[in-house]
């Protein structure tokens, strides 16, 4: 294997590794630290695939390995959050609902990453079809860290597991959502870079989660509203016509 392959796999497989210490802090009881490594697992992820595309650097390989750090870094890792920060780590009479909770987000994810491996849905150049694991599982651990940061972890407690089972029913879905691409308008893209280089300052920094959520929920609202007025049929004419202007390229 070239040299080439050692750097997206290389940060595929960091991403791996903070996803399983994510697990362990939580286990530990400390949940704001698992939360920001989930969130630099965002980070990384968005890495890997951008050194794949700059050095020519693809491979099945990278495929399956970046789908078995999403299961653990966006599957795993927040599941164990909710699961320790609600229950301590043991079950109590009548909290065997935040174990469940738990177990279908993570099925969840698990389905949504085979279905991407396996699946060429129209569009799919500049659209998810089903969110993706990324998104929920770093909108999941931004809302814990912006209901932290503001005294409110207590209050979200309640509807944490309810969140889970939202998130896993938004995956499996056919609900499209635009991929961040530099194929939009001009003011879209520069809005879109410069709240990637925001993402890439405040999560290392470990500051502003509460903005890291409003971006990412607002990406969310704002994606899903505007793919559902669109269309599938406008949306699959548009991914065509900019498939073809990349091979003239």
């Amino acid at each position: 294997m070239s040299w080439k392959y050692l750097v997206p796999n290389g940060f595929t497989a960091l991403s791996l590794v903070l996803g399983l210490v994510s697990v362990t802090q939580s286990a530990a009881g400390a949940f704001e630290s698992a939360a920001w490594l989930i969130l630099l697992g965002v980070l990384l992820d968005k890495l890997d695939g951008a050194a794949a595309r700059m050095l020519g650097a693809s491979s099945e390989f990278g495929a399956e390995m970046d789908s078995f750090a999403d299961f653990v870094a966006f599957g795993a890792a927040p599941a164990a959050l909710a699961f320790y920060s609600l229950t301590g780590g043991s079950i109590e009479p009548g909290e065997g609902i935040i174990a469940g909770a738990c177990a279908v987000y993570t099925l969840a994810v698990a389905i949504r990453l085979a279905r991407f491996n396996v699946t060429d849905p129209e569009g799919g150049s500049i659209m998810f079809v089903g969110v993706p694991t990324t998104l929920c599982g770093g909108l999941f651990a931004a809302a814990w860290l912006a209901a932290n940061a503001q005294g409110l972890t207590e209050a979200i407690i309640p509807v944490l597991p309810i969140t889970l089972l939202v998130f896993g029913a938004l995956m499996v879905s056919n609900v499209r959502i635009p991929k961040f691409s530099l194929h939009w308008s001009k003011p879209v893209n520069a809005f879109q870079i410069l709240n990637l280089l925001l993402a890439y300052i405040f999560i290392p920094l470990r500051i502003f989660p509460e903005y890291l959520f409003f971006l990412s929920f607002t990406y969310l609202v704002v994606g899903v509203t505007w793919a559902f007025f669109r269309g599938e049929d406008a949306i699959a004419e548009e991914a065509a016509t900019i498939g073809e202007t990349g091979a003239a390229e």
